[in-house]
């Protein structure tokens, strides 16, 4: 069951990173140092040995417990300027590939040039490097998201296919030439860290039964903790000691994941010491298994405040201790020996990489922007990969299409009319995609979309405000409580819905299959109103006065004719009519949105 459990984070960490969503900006630097140490190298890889979903076919990292031992690998070292081969041969031919990709292990990288070839089975195989970025860092085996660095050229099931997906091989062979590389530009630091941190452990394990997930504690004010755990937790200043703890109400029959947390923001670097007891007795912590504190995502606290520190368990990804089972209470001592906070950046330095807005004659854009369960997309306008401008060499603009994915993953459009609109000022605006026909297993799995989203070219400085925002999908308005996208910084974006992101996860029930999507929002800030709200508010002036005079003269004839009160009690009876199918109509929505 962990193997499936193994699968289900590792889909929700590739989907964010995705190709075909919102692509994440290649790492860089500003720092012109040459990296001068020396990269481990390795093919990381995840597949099949026998049927769909055994995963028996893994070679994390050349150290990891889970690799098939039958797996032949030919690892490497290289510094800048070296070529390596770095291969695989399994046993028996791989039915089903789920990712594969090469692997560079070094810290502090800001800058990566790489020239990447791939044999399968001794033949060469075309690599299409446009697909996504040219590295990243990513967890991958036992090295953590700061220092595994996956290069271009893998297969990934849910985010990039630099090949087509191959099967049925025994041998995987990569060369990798290291052209360049340069240091990261190190973190300028702004003091010691004086205030105070909220400190408590975060938990999650199994109840009853592997994989009920039973016994959670996610954050102290988490809806989501069984709130039969009593937990014990601490504030902590540099100096000072603290002692926090989970007693749980039966013994725990396996943990997915537990960590002494933090809760602070803009630290730089930490020192701290910590230990352990496990239903009152010592457990041996081993610091090297992994970092000694980083930021992640925890319960409702984000990767901007929660900082998870050394001396935990996870399933997935750094062990410092044998995993545990069956106790009652778990107990971390921490005691924070240092703490420094990061230089917060100056205001001019960052309105000099945004702009400034203009606000007495706008001349702006925005964007809808979506993707479906099944990835069919329509990506932000600045995207390096899918935005304004974009084509590929078979001449698709991938911007004025929503693009879908046939059977073989090749790029196909998706039928559909994409609205935009210009922003000129204050006022009410539309976007819209109408006319839409997905897939029939397009919303097969779920009747709500990945993602949903406004997208502008105005600078982010805070001076525009987009506000009252509606959808409609279908014609059917929808529960939305919309947010800024963290994920969008130099221009404004709203976004509706992310599935990946808890402020935005979920929203009001959705009618499939979906046809028409609609955003209304109003845009304020500017010093003056838009000409088109103008211009509207003018004609409904007007028609209104024309309307009213119409209708004087309309009561002037009727007073002349009269009307007999078989007349008025029967345009009272159709007026009585109406009313009662609005009611059941209203009701018949009521009833079908429940649903």
């Amino acid at each position: 069951m962990k193997k499936h459990m193994k699968k289900a984070l590792a889909w929700l960490g590739a989907a964010m990173m995705s190709i075909g969503l919102i692509t994440s900006p290649a790492i860089s630097s500003k720092a012109a140092d040459p990296y001068d140490g020396e990269f481990e190298v390795f093919v990381g890889f995840g597949g099949d040995a026998k049927e769909e979903n055994d995963w028996g076919m893994q070679f994390n990292d050349p150290n990891n417990a889970g690799n098939n031992p039958d797996i032949k690998a030919t690892t490497a070292t290289a510094k800048v300027g070296d070529t390596v081969t770095v291969s695989l041969e399994f046993p028996d031919a791989v039915p089903n590939v789920w990712w594969m990709a090469p692997v560079l292990v070094g810290e502090g990288v800001g800058a990566l040039d790489t020239t990447v070839s791939l044999k399968i089975d001794d033949a060469d195989v075309e690599i299409d490097a446009s697909k996504g970025d040219a590295w990243w860092y990513e967890q991958t085996g036992d090295f953590d998201d700061t220092k595994a660095i996956r290069l271009y050229g893998g297969f990934n099931e849910w985010a990039a296919q630099y090949i087509a997906e191959p099967s049925g091989f025994k041998k995987v062979e990569y060369t990798i030439t290291i052209n360049s590389a340069e240091k990261a530009e190190a973190k300028a630091m702004g003091g010691a860290f004086e205030g105070e941190a909220e400190l408590f452990i975060g938990f999650g394990g199994d109840a009853a039964e592997e994989n009920d997930w039973g016994m959670q504690f996610n954050d102290p004010n988490n809806a989501g903790n069984n709130p039969d755990i009593k937990a014990v937790t601490e504030t902590i200043k540099v100096g000072e000691t603290k002692t926090v703890s989970l007693e749980f109400p039966d013994a725990v029959p396996n943990v997915w994941w537990m960590a002494p947390v933090l809760v602070a923001e803009n630290i730089g670097d930490i020192d701290a010491t910590v230990s352990l007891k496990i239903d009152d007795t010592e457990v041996e912590i081993d610091p090297s298994q992994g970092d000694m504190w980083w930021y992640e995502q925890t319960g409702d606290l984000d990767d901007k405040h929660a900082i998870r520190l050394y001396g935990g368990f996870n399933e997935w990804a750094a062990q410092y201790i044998a995993e545990p089972s069956g106790f009652k209470k778990v107990e971390y001592t921490v005691t924070l020996n240092s703490a420094s906070i990061v230089a917060p950046e100056e205001t001019p330095e960052l309105i000099a990489t945004l702009g400034t807005v203009e606000k007495d004659n706008p001349d702006y854009n925005a964007y809808i922007l979506i993707q479906s369960p099944k990835y069919s997309f329509r990506n932000a306008w600045y995207d390096a990969q899918y935005g304004l401008g974009y084509t590929d060499d078979t001449g698709m603009d991938y911007f004025n299409q929503i693009t879908g994915w046939d059977a073989s993953n090749n790029a196909v459009v998706i039928p559909g009319k994409i609205q935009d609109t210009k922003i000129d000022g204050n006022g009410t605006y539309t976007v819209s995609v109408t006319g839409l026909q997905f897939a029939d297993d397009d919303f097969k799995d779920q009747d709500h979309f990945n993602l949903i989203a406004v997208d502008t070219d105005i600078p982010n400085t805070g001076d525009i405000t987009i506000s009252d925002m509606e959808l409609q999908i279908n014609g059917m308005g929808v529960d939305i409580k919309p947010v800024i996208s963290p994920d969008s910084e130099e221009y404004l974006t709203m976004l509706i819905q992310n599935i990946w992101n808890e402020d935005v996860k979920e929203i009001g029930y959705t009618p499939t299959p979906v046809t028409d999507v609609k955003i209304t929002f109003k845009v304020s800030g500017f010093n003056k109103d838009s000409e088109q709200t103008v211009t509207e508010a003018t004609t409904e002036a007007t028609t209104a006065a024309t309307t009213e005079a119409a209708a004087a003269d309309t009561k002037k004839d009727e007073k002349k004719k009269g009307l007999s009160s078989l007349a008025i009690a029967a345009i009272c009876g159709g007026a009585g009519l109406v009313v009662i199918i609005i009611a059941v109509l209203v009701v018949s929505a009521k009833k079908k949105k429940k649903q």
